[in-house]
């Protein structure tokens, strides 16, 4: 039996939720929340040594790190196929995958949606900062989106379920909403990755 450990509100428990999802495998999800150390079960930690969230089992197999869950996924289960066998649109999915780590979370997610919807005072870097790395994420999703309708090209990846959460987020905002809507391309791929059967089953709660 597949079992996911986090909470539904979590970026990165979604991206691999997204991910089974999209393949049709069955699995539990565990509530987890390394947020609140002191609800944290002490076996949580042969899991996941760090505390973090997610962390994965498939029957004895027992994986933390969304990138490595991912990874073992898209290669025990192959059909349907998450990533472009095509070396271009390959390296193309997994630079968005990146920029969506190092660049979207911490600016959309930690800097604009958890200030502005939580009432923090500072975030991961100044707004104005996360304000002009999001427009320069934003553009660069637009122009990704020139060669095709999903942002490896012609086929749904996990490129695409990657970044869904932060742009969801980020769009709880009314200042994502607002740079979302000058971004055309990047609001009908979100719409349209939104309504998929995977999206809905996984939508954040409200």
């Amino acid at each position: 039996m597949r079992k996911l450990y986090g909470r539904p509100f979590s970026v990165y428990v979604r991206t691999v939720r997204l991910c089974l999802e999209e393949k049709g495998l069955d699995y539990e999800l565990v509530p987890v929340d390394p947020f609140e150390p002191a609800s944290l079960p002490v076996w949580y930690r042969d899991l996941h040594p760090f505390g973090k969230m997610p962390a994965f089992e498939d029957d004895d197999l027992r994986l933390y790190e969304s990138d490595a869950i991912l990874r073992y996924l898209e290669a025990r289960y192959p059909k349907p196929s998450l990533l472009p066998a095509e070396p271009a649109a390959l390296a193309r999915a997994v630079q968005a995958m990146r920029v969506m780590d190092n660049y979207a979370y911490p600016a959309m997610v930690w800097s604009i949606f958890v200030c502005e919807v939580h009432d923090v005072q500072e975030g991961s870097m100044p707004r104005d900062l996360a304000l002009s790395q999001s427009q320069a994420i934003l553009a660069e999703l637009d122009r990704w989106l020139a060669d095709g309708p999903w942002l490896a090209g012609d086929a749904l990846t996990l490129a695409d379920t990657h970044f869904l959460s932060a742009i969801d987020l980020f769009a709880m905002t009314d200042i994502g909403c607002e740079m979302i809507d000058a971004h055309p391309a990047v609001r009908a791929w979100w719409q349209r990755l939104r309504t998929r059967p995977s999206a809905v089953a996984t939508a954040f709660p409200a």
